[in-house]
């Protein structure tokens, strides 16, 4: 009963957000996971595809590390603001996403992963969505601290 108390809905959201250094660490360690989403057929397009994946996976290693530092802040605002810039950051990644699948440009993997892809986008879209819209102020207060 204790995350669904007001204060405590934001923290199984953001302690998901650890798996920000587990994928973000993958991506730049092993960019050829890329290959599982995206079409790559020639030599400069794996190339091409390398350092895009490393350069995104960065991003995501750091947003890990903000998640991480923001659990501690007190200004609900600040919070409140982390969680809108995710909302974005998934709404718009998920139109591009869909965007690119519709052209049919062979881009976008159209097979499981592809489609796995932008259904988890999609999700945290929603979810986000959920938190953005839908919760009351309280929810972004410093929650009690229980070790974290």
């Amino acid at each position: 009963m204790y995350y669904f108390l007001p204060r405590q809905r934001l923290n199984p959201s953001t302690d998901s957000f650890h798996s920000s250094f587990v994928i973000g660490g993958i991506g730049y360690m092993y960019p050829r996971t890329a290959q599982l989403f995206f079409s790559m057929e020639s030599d400069r397009e794996r190339g091409v595809g390398r350092i895009l994946t490393r350069l995104f996976s960065s991003l995501i290693f750091a947003q890990g590390i903000m998640i991480l530092r923001a659990r501690h802040i007190n200004d609900p605002e600040i919070k409140r603001a982390f969680i809108r810039a995710y909302f974005v950051c998934f709404l718009c990644s998920s139109l591009a996403l869909i965007h690119e699948h519709v052209s049919n440009e062979g881009i976008v993997d159209g097979k499981f992963f592809g489609t796995m892809k932008i259904l988890v986008m999609l999700g945290l879209t929603c979810g986000y969505g959920w938190f953005v819209f839908m919760q009351p102020p309280i929810v972004y207060s410093l929650s009690g601290s229980r070790g974290y």
